[in-house]
């Protein structure tokens, strides 16, 4: 058979079903979306020029690329009618696990606060910290597809469980963000309360660090060993890994923000003055420190 650079007329046949797949999953989050929230999103986009909704939407496209990044990496399988289910099945779980985990943290992490009815009323801040929310997690399912080396069906149960690992390593930083705003905050207000307010800084800057803590999880899957045959050690081995490496994170991130921010009160110029600027350096640094981590140690 004709090959050119690894590629053969079999694989570019996987390769055209897969993205087949891949255009089909992203058309039919647009209904998804609809449907969870009980709105038409044409006319949250279009009619209603509802700016909120289509962030919210948007963030929704971008999770299920960064979860389809792990999906399709790996080996081809046997054949493509197998390659179609394998794609289209764990496409629809990736789905799936995206609502799950952004249910998680809308209801659990910030539970005073409706990002749902907030978005619905065209509040940008409660879209950007949805965008955040649903964008870590699927950075956390991602992780969990490259941490488990098992190809095919057998790894789904391995995947899952690594899942709620992160999503509750990530439920621990919101509540970290929680606490530290309103320990700083000299106003005495609640973080729920800054979202519904409208105050975008905090927006952007509680998004920025949830995105960047994600991507210092995925860490985790460089640091942890995964052994197939003994995969109660390999999860908690994983637990430990993303504690540490959530550790590590927050440290390197105060480091970071304090030098770069030097003489700056970052909490004042965020929580009250509603500094977009600020907020958004601080964003970048969590993600600067987030991706770094990633890079030097994950999988």
């Amino acid at each position: 058979m004709y090959e050119f650079n690894g590629i053969t007329m079999w694989s570019l046949q996987a390769i055209a079903i897969d993205f087949a797949i891949i255009i089909a999953l992203f058309v039919s989050l647009k209904y998804i979306k609809g449907w969870v929230s009980n709105l038409h999103a044409n006319d949250e986009i279009t009619e209603r020029d509802n700016f909120a909704f289509g962030i919210s939407f948007a963030a929704g496209l971008v999770a299920l690329a960064i979860v389809l990044t792990g999906v399709s990496s790996g080996a081809f399988a046997v054949s493509l009618q197998q390659e179609a289910l394998q794609m289209a099945a764990y496409g629809l779980l990736a789905i799936v696990l995206i609502k799950l985990g952004h249910f998680f943290q809308d209801k659990v992490a910030l539970r005073k606060v409706s990002l749902h009815d907030e978005i619905v009323k065209g509040n940008v801040t409660a879209a950007v910290i949805d965008f955040g929310h649903v964008v870590s997690v699927a950075i956390v399912i991602r992780s969990a597809l490259f941490w488990v080396a098992t190809e095919g069906w057998h790894g789904l149960p391995i995947i899952i469980a690594a899942f709620i690992i992160g999503s509750i390593a990530l439920l621990l930083v919101s509540q970290y963000r929680v606490q530290l705003f309103k320990r700083t905050n000299r106003s005495g207000d609640c973080l729920q309360q800054a979202i519904v307010d409208g105050n975008l800084a905090v927006g952007i800057r509680y998004a920025g660090f949830l995105i960047g803590s994600a991507l210092a999880l995925t860490a985790a899957s460089g640091i942890a060993p995964y052994a197939a045959d003994s995969i109660n050690t390999s999860l908690i081995f994983w637990a430990i890994s993303a504690l540490v490496s959530l550790v590590a994170f927050i440290v390197l991130h105060l480091i970071t923000i304090k030098i770069i921010l030097s003489g700056c009160d970052i909490s004042d110029e965020v929580n009250r003055q509603k500094n977009v600027g600020v907020a958004t350096i601080s964003a970048a640094i969590s993600f600067a420190v987030g991706i770094t981590m990633a890079t030097l140690l994950g999988a």
